[in-house]
């Protein structure tokens, strides 16, 4: 008799955890133990986010079950009641689909629902990237997340060694590397000079012979109030440098329409012609504009995961990604604009870093679907706290 194969339900909620679960998700596809139910939530749906699930269907992965969890609003009150909404919506999804394991990424309010239902319903919990230090409320839910989960896939040494130090099971904890570094070596050949050739329904307006900076700045929850002013002396820093600028919209978390405002008014008294806006963006995209870039600019974890892989300079600006490991890419700076713009110029001259491999060899997504297949699921689901 064939064996049964292994169900794992994978939950995606916004283009960012996407980027690092779509090696993994391929390697799930194709592993002939496993069996591949996809979830696409939150911000995935939202046209004002630019509906990624599209980029997900076009890689041509099979959307199981959607679930709107993402309550208008954008700020602490919304974001509190979507975690609550996903709380809803999620257990009638499971209870479809029956999943062995559910597997998840990161650490953001609209991942957090998932690990929740989970747990509740008994359904073994994968956790990618925990054991991970930063700012904001990430740190917070990503911690929650990891005494909730049962396997847990951190990215670097350190990292491990936190989730160990938390309690958990040093047998599931396994040091896998960022899944995201696998796509670096398929997804990033195209030459500069075609970066603005693509197959998908937006264009890319910038001149690749020119240098370009990316913007990136999301709000920090934990300052709140401060996502307006914030966003405003990124703008004013890097419309000072005069450099084309492609930048994309922030994220669903609270403060972003306020952040959104400040973009929308900043075009009447600041020379914001040499940018080009973004809600969206594949992978394949915005992973060879990363590339190619001369700077990227904001508090996005792309500027200290995946950037320092292609040696591109990062200036992180803030709190946000406090205490995230980094290579010698990152200069951090606070929310000043004259130290923003001092910094961007100073990387413009100094030019391009060494590649780093600090968060992963491109293995990982191999690794996990290995792991996800062969682990022993007998006595997982009760946790003990391990001295």
């Amino acid at each position: 008799m064939e064996n049964k194969k292994r169900k794992i339900c994978v939950v995606t909620g916004n283009r960012s955890d996407y980027v690092k679960v779509l090696s993994v998700l391929k390697h799930i596809k194709n592993n002939p133990k496993l069996e591949l139910s996809l979830v696409v939530t939150a911000s995935h749906l939202l046209k004002n986010y630019g509906e990624s699930i599209k980029n997900i269907q076009k890689e041509g992965f099979k959307v199981d079950f959607i679930a709107r969890t993402i309550l208008e609003g954008e700020d602490l009150v919304s974001m509190a009641k979507s975690v609550g909404l996903g709380a809803l919506e999620l257990p009638t999804i499971f209870e479809n689909i029956k999943p062995d394991i559910v597997l998840i990424v990161g650490d953001r309010f609209d991942i957090f629902p998932v690990a929740i239902v989970s747990a509740l319903m008994n359904i073994p919990l994968a956790h990618i990237q925990g054991g991970e230090i930063t700012g904001t409320i990430d740190e917070s839910i990503r911690h929650a997340i990891t005494k909730l989960a049962h396997i847990h896939f951190p990215s670097t040494e350190k990292a491990k060694e936190r989730i160990i130090k938390m309690g958990e099971n040093p047998d599931y904890v396994f040091n896998v590397g960022c899944p995201s570094y696998d796509l670096f070596n398929s997804l990033t050949n195209k030459p500069k000079e075609d970066l603005c050739k693509t197959e998908e329904d937006y264009k890319i307006h910038i001149n690749p012979q020119e240098p370009y900076l990316i913007l990136m700045q999301h709000p920090v929850t934990t300052e709140f109030p401060h996502a307006g002013e914030q966003m405003y002396s990124t703008l004013k820093a890097v419309a000072k440098t005069g450099i084309q600028t492609a930048m994309f919209y922030p994220n669903v978390d609270a403060g972003n329409s306020d952040m959104i405002k400040i973009i929308r008014n900043a075009q009447s008294d600041l020379d914001l012609s040499k940018f080009s806006m973004y809600k969206n963006m594949s992978v394949k995209d915005f992973l060879n504009l990363l590339k190619h870039a001369a700077c990227i600019v904001g508090n996005s974890s792309s500027g200290i995961r995946e950037a320092c892989y292609f040696g591109t300079p990062a200036i992180n600006i803030g709190t946000r990604q406090n205490g995230r490991e980094r290579a010698e890419n990152v200069t951090d700076v606070a929310s000043n604009e004259e130290e923003i713009y001092q910094a961007i110029m100073n990387a413009i001259k100094k030019g391009k870093y060494p590649s780093s491999n600090l968060y992963g060899d491109g293995k990982s997504g191999e690794r996990i679907a290995t792991i996800l297949a062969e682990i022993n699921l007998s006595s997982i689901i009760q946790k003990r706290f391990r001295e």
